[in-house]
């Protein structure tokens, strides 16, 4: 691959992370902290977490994602369930509560990037999708 496409993939990364991702992630300030928030996603984007992969994606301890999904459990964010396939594992999952607080922030995080392309020239807004 050319070095154009290297650099600009480091770009169009860099451009997600720091003025989208991070902006989404500031909308939960006051309530969560970054690393709280990480697993609010992850464990809404895969359903059912257990601590073992939340450590795994957070870079974490388990000691430390068992604090982190109690936290949620105690915000009434996520609830404890018993893993079907593991009798001695629990996984956790989003509560109705914690699935409305994460739209919400998805939804003001998406009117942002909208705002955010809205900004853009038409062709740099081709571009980007391209």
């Amino acid at each position: 691959m050319s070095q154009d496409i290297h650099q600009t993939a480091y770009l169009v990364g860099n451009f997600f992370v720091s003025d989208i991702y991070a902006y989404y992630q500031d909308t939960y300030k006051g309530v969560l902290g970054k690393v709280q928030v990480e697993a609010l996603d992850y464990i809404h984007r895969s359903e059912k977490a257990s601590i073992k992969e939340l450590a795994t994606v957070l870079n974490i301890s388990k000691q430390h994602a068992s604090k982190i999904a109690g936290k949620l459990e105690e915000l009434g964010y996520a609830r404890k369930e018993k893993d079907p396939n593991d009798g001695r594992g629990t996984l956790y999952a989003l509560t109705e509560t914690g699935s409305r607080f994460i739209n919400e922030h998805i939804s003001m995080s998406n009117r942002h990037f909208s705002e955010v392309l809205a900004s853009f020239s038409e062709a740099d807004r081709e571009q980007l999708l391209s």
